[in-house]
């Protein structure tokens, strides 16, 4: 009987943390905290003109706003992979992303952090793995018995299909990876203000047109490719930076072990025993 219950906690366990993945990864769900930066009615975003080159001779800073978000536009589609830091407040929650992503197989790994619930995170494929502490466990469960499920959970990596409905707000958080996408939608009448030096790095912060937000993005001072390489934001309902480096550098996850990894259910097998290692 206690073998059984076990098996049935976990199952219950591996549920309830699913239903609190939602929540915890709202902020990743939610509008770009940057969206005030763009027009209100989105057009199209721009299709670059082929073979268009960019002069590596010539000064960023030296370029007018419109020239500048272009050219950083064009530099940012063509990022392979991309380290992404993100401190995000949206509808009053507080979450920390650390994520280093391959924007072309969309394979990820890294850290998503809210109050004391920390998860480490993975996409190989198809697959999504999530893992939690014996703390994050317990946070996530909430129940009379969310000792005991931590404690069964504690170390373990939950896996699920990445269409899972239930993982998709960890599916989701991948969208703060584009560094141009504060950009896609740049208004004409956008402001660039004086150069500012942050972590003895000059860059070229682009706004919307004066009054409309609080919204900036920074770009690259020195000649070459105009990275986006800092956000910051101040909306009504989403604040917060997001800051982009280690552009090009290879991005390998590897998938856990198999005796650490326990199968989330669907919801057609809810009455199945996750197994260490199951595919089924």
């Amino acid at each position: 009987m206690r073998r059984n219950r076990a098996r049935t906690l976990r199952i219950s366990a591996v549920a309830a943390v699913c239903i609190s993945l939602g929540a915890l990864t709202a902020c990743g769900t939610a509008e770009s905290p940057l969206s005030t930066i763009e027009k209100t009615s989105p057009t199209e975003p721009v299709t670059e003109p082929a073979g268009s080159g960019l002069d590596e001779n010539v000064r960023n800073e030296d370029l007018d706003v419109g020239e500048l978000a272009r050219r950083a536009k064009q530099s940012a589609s063509g990022l392979k992979t991309v380290h992404v830091v993100a401190d995000i407040v949206s509808d009053g929650k507080a979450m920390r992303l650390d994520l280093r992503v391959d924007r072309g197989s969309e394979d990820f790994q890294g850290t998503i952090q809210q109050n004391d619930v920390r998860l480490d995170v993975r996409r190989v494929g198809s697959d999504m793995y999530v893992k939690g502490d014996e703390r994050a466990y317990r946070s996530l469960v909430g129940t009379v018995d969310g000792e005991l499920a931590a404690k069964l959970l504690a170390g373990k990596w939950l896996k699920g299909d990445v269409n899972s409905e239930k993982l998709r707000g960890v599916r989701s958080i991948t969208t703060v990876a584009d560094p141009g996408a504060a950009l896609k939608n740049f208004p004409e009448d956008g402001v660039k203000l004086p150069i500012e030096t942050i972590d003895d790095r000059r860059m070229i912060p682009l706004t919307g047109p004066p009054g409309s937000n609080n919204g900036k993005v920074y770009i690259e001072a020195q000649g070459g490719k105009p990275y986006p390489v800092l956000i910051v934001s101040k909306g009504a309902s989403n604040s917060g930076s997001i800051s982009y480096g280690d552009f090009d550098v290879p991005v390998k996850v590897t998938v856990p072990p198999a005796a650490d990894v326990i199968e989330i259910p669907d919801r057609t097998s809810s009455s199945s025993t996750p197994r260490p290692g199951s595919t089924a």
